[in-house]
């Protein structure tokens, strides 16, 4: 605003991306637009919420609107959130009740529920005695809650929960994450975090921000320019999975699908010569060839899911390990390097993904250590591999050699699940196929994985997710990206 930018039009701006996100919400549970409530308060949250009411009113998937302005009324509104009110009012055809008793029974039966409740400035608990106290406890009692900036009774500044607060399903955030979307133990009520541009100064990443550094779709949208019309299946590389021990096919058959949904080129599965059968049944698109094919063809490859540890595994661990083609190593090719992180020291580009137990097997410590300080050990791990790492978890962590760090703003609980890891290999090796350095791949395939895996279980729920329910949502996550790469539906 002390740019010049007038503070209406700044509300405008991120109303318009949370209704855009809603109706990308509905189009794929249209059930939860049956009735749909915005709570909002007496501050500038609720002048989002009121706003976004308006746009949710032209929106088809929407059957019905209704705004409750929890607190006294209109007149304790500020005065760009009082514009959005009487917009709202003249607009017709979204009643607009003020609750400043206990009427709150619209949010019992909504379908779902805008929580525009308070901002991110919020400073103090919400009294469950409160008005605002009820309205929480409801809306966390129904179907779906979409947050605006931040969930009510977080702080954004704070990664501490400080009393009773909304569990969003998704928060709509505006012009840079707060710290509270990405720590512990804030960040798991926010659910998915979109993060809207609105035209503040800095979000396009020219200022320093205060809190820690975040892979988000602005930062991966960039790595990912629009397909070339005159490319072809080479231009995209060749991803060589390595892995599928008998008993193990389905890991390397989950990489290569991932691989092809982040669109590499072509994709060969080596294994043993029994299993490849199976990968051809599981994954027809790709093509195989035997245990401890030769690297030098492929752009990348893609070393360990199901790969064991016993007969040849040690021999395809090396020889990939002595190739000069950019890798990513998991699961068993982890384990082979126990206490051991220098043998990925290569010239390559390198990423390592393991989850904090690996990280522990690789470090020779306790995985409990690795918890009590996940920062610290990716950042050792990656100083002493030389690689790129990915250490695995709720805001999974990139680190780099050169001391960098930054969490992942995607992925959710349901992913802990047999497989997952598999995926995630299968993308950070296409994304070296396709060129990208090996940290772009870390954080941009962890990124996407997060995502996939968020859309996947705002279908299904966190106890249905499967691996190759991830996969399957792969093209909708790297189709989001193109509202950051080519500006579709920014203003």
């Amino acid at each position: 605003m002390a740019a010049g930018v007038p503070g209406i039009v700044l509300m405008e701006r991120a109303a318009a991306q949370a209704a855009a996100e809603i109706a990308r919400i509905l189009g794929r549970r249209p059930a939860l637009g049956a009735h749909v409530v915005v709570a909002a308060g007496t501050g500038n949250n609720g002048g989002d919420g009121f706003e976004t009411a308006s746009l949710l009113l032209s929106c088809p998937s929407v059957g019905r609107v209704t705004t409750l302005l929890v607190g006294e009324g209109p007149d304790e509104l500020p005065a760009d959130a009082r514009t959005t009110y009487e917009r709202l009012r003249s607009a017709g055809g979204a009643p607009i009740r003020v609750t400043a008793g206990s009427d709150l029974e619209p949010i019992r039966r909504a379908t779902l529920v805008v929580d525009a409740l308070f901002g991110t400035g919020l400073s103090r608990p919400i009294s469950g005695e409160s008005l605002s106290g009820s309205a929480v406890r409801l809306m966390n009692a129904s179907p779906f809650v979409v947050a605006l900036d931040i969930p009510s009774g977080l702080h954004g500044g704070e990664r501490g929960i400080p009393g009773l607060h909304v569990a969003a399903d998704v928060t709509v955030t505006f012009g840079c994450p707060k710290v509270a979307h990405v720590l512990s133990p804030s960040a798991g009520p926010c659910g998915r975090v979109v993060v809207a541009p609105i035209g503040l100064v800095g979000e396009e990443g020219g200022d320093e921000g205060t809190g820690p550094e975040t892979v988000t779709a602005g930062e991966v949208g960039g790595l990912l320019p629009r397909r070339d019309p005159e490319s072809h299946k080479g231009t995209y590389g060749t991803v060589c999975v390595s892995g599928g021990a008998v008993g193990m096919a389905g890991a390397p058959a989950l990489a290569a699908r991932a691989a092809f949904r982040s669109g590499a080129g072509k994709v060969v599965v080596s294994v043993p010569e029994e299993v490849r059968p199976i990968v051809h049944g599981l994954c027809p698109e790709a093509t195989t060839a035997p245990e401890g094919a030769d690297p030098a063809p492929f752009q990348a490859l893609a070393v360990g899911p199901g790969l064991g540890t016993g007969g040849r595994s040690e021999q395809v661990f090396r020889q990939a390990l002595r190739s000069g083609i950019a890798a990513v190593f998991d699961a068993d090719a982890l384990n082979l390097a126990a206490g051991q992180p220098e043998l990925f020291v290569r010239e390559a580009r390198t990423v390592l993904t393991p989850h904090p137990g690996e990280a522990a097997r690789l470090l020779g410590i306790s995985t409990a250590q690795v918890g009590r300080d996940r920062e610290g050990a990716a950042l050792e791990l990656a100083r002493r591999s030389g690689a790129a790492v990915v250490l695995k978890g709720f805001r999974s962590i990139v680190a780099t050699p050169a001391g960098e760090i930054s969490y992942v703003l995607a992925g959710n609980p349901g992913m802990a699940t047999g497989g997952s890891g598999d995926v995630l290999t299968g993308v950070i090796g296409a994304l070296l196929a396709r060129g990208l350095s090996a940290r772009a791949a870390a954080a941009a395939g962890a990124y996407l994985h997060g995502l996939a895996g968020d859309l996947a279980t705002e279908v299904l729920g966190e106890d249905g997710v499967t691996a190759s329910d991830i996969v399957s949502r792969l093209p909708e996550a790297f189709s989001s990206l193109s509202r950051v790469r080519f500006g579709a539906g920014l203003r």
